[in-house]
């Protein structure tokens, strides 16, 4: 017998004084744990999965929750924000919520309070297609009737103040009750369009109806209107310049702009909303400026949906 036969027959045979069993393994010998070896990966992935959802819930809560002890949230504070460093004149909000009515061109549109200026008089100063418009000159008492003792001067919220809702207490719109959702909408002339409108420049055959206004700015949007007289080239010039500026602003820096022809301002001026802000002048008084500063200003200010 060879002398690897016989080593291997000693380690078959029983160790004495065990009774017969087969002796435990050498220390040195490795022994496999049952089951395998290597990281827990579906524990690991689970406790990762739940720290992330907590992670995204303080997030949204510290994102949402005012910091400043009012309580209110961020849209909440957007809403009542009256400070003076925002760009644009503040109008009270006239609250939010849908009419039960779809759009139909045969419907008269929600009016506009008494005194806020428009195309067709209100107390206007307007001589047609002249740079001498006063649209922002005096401003009307139902306008600063609405926004009377809303904030303070540092935009803290103060105690709300009581505003009209059968009527649109600024021009353009910039809250209040609006149109729902609907798409492929005629707005006349042939031309359809999405409700609320989507960013984009539209060409002047497009009137976007004044109460699908307030459901753009809902979304964080900013309307961006203008009325020239026909045959104004002054004019015609400047909505040339601010189409630019609003094309910059949407392509370059993701803007929610809305540009349109609005009728209902007062002929020879341009006006911006955004959710209870609005800008609006004589087309001379225009610069690039001061239209990309409100628009980058406002656009996500106000985003109760989450479209930001």
């Amino acid at each position: 017998m060879s002398r690897e036969q016989r080593r291997m027959d000693r380690k078959q045979q029983p160790a004495s004084g065990t009774g017969g069993t087969t002796p435990p393994p050498s220390r040195r010998t490795p022994v496999k744990a049952p089951g395998g070896g290597g990281p827990p990966w579906t524990i690991i992935g689970l406790a990762g999965g739940i720290v992330a959802l907590v992670a995204l819930i303080i997030y949204l809560v510290i994102q949402s929750v005012s910091d400043d002890g009012t309580g209110l949230s961020k849209p909440e504070r957007e809403e009542a924000n009256q400070s003076t460093d925002l760009p644009g004149q503040y109008f009270a909000s006239q609250g939010r919520g849908h009419f039960s009515y779809q759009f139909s061109l045969t419907r008269t549109p929600t009016p506009f309070c008494e005194g806020v200026e428009t195309s067709v008089g209100a107390g206007a100063t307007v001589a047609s297609g002249t740079a001498q418009a006063t649209a922002a000159a005096a401003t009307p008492t139902i306008e600063a009737a609405a926004t009377a003792d809303a904030t303070s001067s540092s935009g803290t919220p103060q105690a709300t103040a009581t505003v009209p809702t059968n009527c649109i207490n600024s021009n353009p719109p910039s809250s209040g009750k609006h149109l729902n959702s609907q798409r492929n909408v005629d707005v006349g002339n042939g031309a359809k369009i999405n409700i609320p409108p989507d960013p984009d420049v539209y060409p002047p055959d497009v009137v976007i109806p004044r109460e699908a206004i307030a459901h753009a700015l809902e979304h964080a949007g900013v309307f961006i209107g203008y009325n020239c007289a026909e045959g104004d080239t002054a004019c015609d010039d400047v909505v040339k310049q601010l189409e630019d500026v609003v094309n910059d602003r949407i392509d370059n820096y993701d803007d929610r702009a809305i540009m349109s022809r609005d009728p209902d301002l007062p002929v020879g001026t341009i006006g911006l909303s955004s959710w209870t802000r609005v800008d609006r002048f004589p087309y001379a008084d225009f610069t690039k400026d001061r239209a990309s500063d409100f628009i980058g200003t406002h656009s996500c200010r106000f985003d109760p949906e989450g479209f930001c």
